[in-house]
């Protein structure tokens, strides 16, 4: 069975409308007819919420559901993905803007302008990296949407 149907089944046991079932998890009956409909999928969050109020297990509700399970794991390791990137992003960036204000101040010279030069080039990057991570969050946004 697929969590969208195990979902609708839950519901139905209650005699509770999309409408108030939606209310018990703080979303729109449009996002309840989708997750019924296998459209979209609760998050992870709402998922042992639900497992909780109806007194089912995380096992029930997912069980047979490989495009679920699928999806779970993909945000997960998109989640630690973006997290090593930004983190590349920021330490370039962050690290030449560090490195080219320490050598505002200092005499010129030959060490002072190599310094320079890797400054610009670690901001650069880390701007570089920074379109395409946003590039990406952008894509995976719209994936999740459509």
């Amino acid at each position: 069975m697929r969590v969208g149907e195990e979902i609708g089944r839950l519901r139905r046991e209650r005699g509770m409308t999309q409408e108030e079932f939606g209310a018990v998890f703080h979303v729109t009956r449009q996002t309840v007819s989708n997750w019924e409909n296998s459209k979209s999928y609760p998050d992870l969050e709402t998922l042992v919420r639900l497992s909780e109020e109806f007194g089912v297990t995380l096992d029930q509700l997912m069980k047979g559901d490989r495009t679920m399970i699928r999806t779970i794991d993909r945000e997960r390791l998109w989640g630690k993905q973006a997290k090593r990137a930004k983190s590349i992003t920021e330490f370039c960036t962050g690290g030449g803007t560090g490195a080219l204000l320490s050598c505002l101040l200092s005499p010129d010279s030959v060490r002072r302008t190599l310094v320079i030069v890797v400054s610009l080039i670690l901001i650069a990057v880390g701007w570089y990296r920074r379109s395409r991570y946003d590039a990406a969050v952008e894509a995976w946004l719209e994936e999740q949407e459509g």
